[in-house]
């Protein structure tokens, strides 16, 4: 076949031939395109790939469909805040574009994704966290569709994501005793909880999502563990710890414990083992210290600059308290023991307030 306009030229002079080129008595048939000898068997390949993919692409799967097999594989473990949180996620993409199919979803609409959650409102950084969400949707689900693509999502510019830092007062010895002598004054369950984290640097959500049967109190050393359970998901291996308890950290766990056990409860903090109790108990802890500029979070923040001063605990010690995990070598990550209540102990009594 050939065109009478050169310049325009698509169509190909074919035949199938013998290629006896290289050998007679082991020819194979070719097909000449253009004068240009192609081994037949490749253009057989080459066809059923492109038929196949065709076929493939026939099956066409919605965003609803995706979402349903990212919460099949990773919300395992009655993970139920994770479950909210991605189905938050899901709705507001839902309602902002309608159920849409996997292969409508382009890059156009995670900016106006963005530009919609920014303009009522939402952070930044919060924003980030959500397309996390569904960047994760979309890659599983081309994993498991077999669908060869990367998230349309992927690398999306959130101008502020970097920027968006919230004030925090310098964190003195002096604010710290002031602190603790607020939280000493009428006890109440949320006070206690801040006066645990006050010599352990647990994040809130740690002894309020405790189990009364985490707080070891009969013990040589005293100690809480922070562990999974259907409240808590500890996403990390570093997370799940054993803690000491001392001082006022220990006076307020027992006191915790005395508590549950005068309500029957199977959970250490009573009044916040529910779902988002974390947060409860933050935002009144907060405002309980609001006057000192001081807040929740900040008894982790103190507890690590605490750790630094030393200038001499090992990075590694100091994690297996905070629950942090930096990684490194295998020296890191190998071994069955960790460190020691003990040793944990050493360190806390040295920076106790």
């Amino acid at each position: 076949m050939s065109s009478s306009n050169p310049s325009t030229n698509t169509d190909f002079n074919v035949s199938i031939g013998a290629d006896n080129s290289s050998n007679q008595n082991n020819s194979q048939q070719s097909i000449s395109i253009d004068g240009i000898q192609i081994d037949r068997e490749l253009i057989v390949q080459l066809l059923t790939k492109h038929l196949s993919s065709n076929l493939t692409q026939s099956q066409r799967y919605k965003f609803s469909e995706a979402f349903e097999i990212y919460l099949r594989e990773r919300s395992k473990g009655n993970r139920k805040r994770f479950v909210a949180t991605a189905t938050r996620i899901y709705n507001n993409f839902i309602a902002q574009f309608g159920d849409l199919h996997l292969d409508e979803i382009k890059h156009c609409h995670g900016t106006q994704y963005r530009d919609a959650q920014l303009a009522r409102g939402l952070n930044p950084t919060s924003i980030r966290k959500h397309f996390n969400t569904l960047n994760a949707v979309l890659n599983l689900a081309f994993k498991h569709l077999d669908i060869d693509r990367l998230s349309p999502f992927r690398g999306l510019h959130i101008a502020g994501v970097d920027e968006v830092k919230r004030y925090m007062r310098t964190i003195t010895p002096e604010l710290l005793e002031e602190v603790k002598h607020r939280l000493l004054i009428r006890k109440s369950q949320y006070k206690l909880v801040a006066l645990v984290q006050l010599n352990t640097g647990m994040r809130i959500s740690e002894p309020i999502f405790a189990r009364r049967e985490d707080l070891i109190l009969k013990h040589e050393i005293p100690h809480i563990w922070v562990r999974k359970n259907e409240l808590s998901d500890r996403k990390t291996k570093s997370s799940i710890r054993a803690i000491p308890l001392i001082g006022v950290s220990l006076d307020a766990a027992r006191e915790l414990d005395k508590i549950a056990e005068r309500e029957r409860s199977e959970w250490l903090v009573p009044r916040y083992a529910h779902d988002n109790g974390n947060t409860s108990c933050s935002a009144v802890i907060n405002k309980y210290l609001r006057d000192l500029e001081f807040r929740s979070h900040m008894f982790r923040h103190a507890l690590i600059d605490r750790l630094k001063s030393c200038n001499d605990i090992p990075t590694r010690l100091a994690e297996s308290i905070t629950g942090h995990s930096s990684g490194g070598s295998d020296f890191n990550t190998y071994g069955t023991v960790g460190y020691s209540l003990q040793q944990k102990l050493e360190v806390l009594q040295r920076i106790e307030v």
